[in-house]
């Protein structure tokens, strides 16, 4: 009897340490109402008075029931202690990232019987580089590979990427020095399209860099504010350098509890924050930084944080949630290097296989990548949703895990933990969505230094998206069905402008 009432002494010490642990831990993640730690607190510590109370009783029968509450309590409060401790670790890992990277590769033809940047100079191989890349990194690369050799090496510098590959391509220049994502953006190009598969990197270097961001005194208040959502290339690192294929202006009202998506084609012709004109996309080139000063520049909006998205990765999050039920507007085939996928009109449930290539569709529409971008917001509203259920209360270890790989922000922990706080206080998020057009055109993009196909913006639809900004950070109630008419009525209205156009011409035959 008195081996029972030591062992039972003993199981509550250890529940009272666990269950300061699990407390501290719940605090620590930031995301959890103070009230609720408190319940908690108070919760553990009847459990625990009843072990000890339990204990302390004469009958055999009370100390073992006392050990088996004790011994179950021990193992649940284990358990949540590893969850909370996968939890604190990701959002430690994926909040307040100040810093991204910067890769510049030294490439050869994959045919080439060189392999290395030494046998590359002993061959006395000519470097080619391109002017629009950021100098200072090119340079610093050219400086590693000159002090690794000891000795100078031939570099020829052109204005485009494509006058590089030209002269690569007749022996002019033997090997490339340039920015990973300039490659990427080179095989934007239809006839260059996999580019990539003809090159083999024989040096890489990596510089991280720090995201230059506004004073904080700038930023607005933590219930109203517009943030930058990024997707980079599908299968770039989610820290790295690279086009911006998803450029969505995030507007959260915290008070009404509303998020407006509002989606900017990636093909969108801007001017860079440098001044320079160009493909939104390829702003991502020379930094988040530069993407969201361009976007502040397109739009009359002062951009708080960044949420950097690798849709790669993503899907993995949304295989793990059981996958998400997406509202498509067609009926349409998507092919990808992964498969063909096929998706019906309305509600679709999909993993994350079939929800990346749902993101990834473009030239299954007429619209192209204007619906590319409504789709892709269709993705994220649905996984805001998701995230919302039991499901992710089912997943959440392997959840966590998996967003530590495919997604990042500037925010802090205090800021995210701020919004779930109240989201758990107040509810669900209300989700909208827009989309801005244009026309098609051809335009000398600086990135490239040559022409390729743009869009040049809508003006009234950017000015329709600036209204919408203004008045979800008003508190004004704004309807997705609202929204929908606005886009109806455009619609018509262009087709109407197209029929004219078409008189027009046919009247001057």
């Amino acid at each position: 009897m008195k081996k029972l009432k030591i062992a039972g002494f003993i199981l509550a010490a250890i529940e009272l340490i666990l269950s300061i642990a699990v407390v501290c831990d719940v605090s620590e993640t930031k995301m959890v109402p103070p009230r609720y730690i408190i319940l908690l607190g108070v919760l553990l510590f009847v459990m625990l008075a009843v072990v000890i109370f339990f204990s302390k009783r004469k009958k055999k029968a009370f100390s073992i029931c006392a050990i088996v509450i004790s011994v179950i309590m021990c193992i649940a409060l284990s358990f949540a202690m590893y969850y909370l401790r996968v939890t604190n670790k990701t959002i430690d890992e994926v909040t307040g990232v100040k810093t991204e990277v910067d890769e510049i590769n030294v490439y050869v033809s994959v045919n080439d019987a060189v392999t290395s940047i030494n046998e590359a100079v002993n061959n006395n191989y000519v470097f080619g580089t391109v002017a629009t890349d950021d100098q200072e990194h090119i340079n610093e690369t050219i400086k590693k590979i000159e002090d690794s050799v000891g000795t100078t090496i031939q570099i020829k510098q052109f204005e485009s990427i494509f006058e590089l590959i030209g002269n690569f391509e007749n022996g002019i220049v033997n090997s490339i020095i340039t920015n990973k994502g300039t490659i990427l953006a080179l095989e934007s190009a239809e006839e260059y399209e996999d580019y990539s598969k003809n090159l083999k990197v024989i040096m890489e270097e990596t510089f991280e860099e720090e995201i230059e961001e506004e004073d904080d005194s700038n930023k607005g208040d933590k219930d109203h504010f517009c943030m930058y959502f990024s997707g980079i290339d599908t299968f770039g690192a989610v820290t790295q350098r690279s086009r911006s294929d998803v450029n969505i202006i995030g507007v959260v009202n915290n008070e009404t509890k509303t998020i407006l998506l509002v989606s900017t084609p990636r093909d969108y012709y801007v001017t860079l924050s440098s001044g320079q004109k160009d493909k939104l996309t390829h702003a991502g080139i020379y930094g988040i930084d530069c993407s969201m000063d361009t976007l502040e520049l397109l739009y009359d909006v002062e951009l708080k944080d960044y949420v950097r998205l690798n849709f790669s990765g993503f899907q993995d999050i949304i295989n793990q949630l059981g996958g998400i039920d997406v509202n498509s507007e067609y009926s349409f085939v998507s092919e990808t290097e992964e498969g063909t996928y096929s998706y019906t009109q309305g509600v679709n449930h999909l993993n994350g296989e079939e929800a990346l290539g749902f993101a990834r569709a473009r030239h299954a529409f007429k619209d192209g990548d204007r619906q590319r971008g409504r789709n892709q917001m269709q993705v994220i509203k649905a996984t805001i949703e998701k995230l919302e259920s039991s499901e992710m209360l089912k997943n959440y270890s392997s959840v966590m895990e998996k967003m530590q790989g495919s997604f990042q922000t500037d925010m802090e922990k205090d800021q995210v933990g701020y919004l779930v706080q109240s989201t758990i206080d107040d509810g669900n998020w209300t989700v909208l969505t827009y989309s801005v057009g244009g026309s098609d055109s051809s335009q000398k993009c600086y990135s490239l230094g040559t022409s390729a196909y743009v869009m040049m913006p809508n003006e009234e639809d950017v000015k329709y998206a600036n209204e919408l900004i203004k008045r979800v950070l008003a508190n004004e109630a704004v309807t997705q069905d609202e929204i929908n008419v606005y886009i109806e009525k455009k619609d018509a209205e262009d087709v109407i402008n197209m029929d004219l156009q078409e008189e027009d011409v046919t009247e001057g035959d």
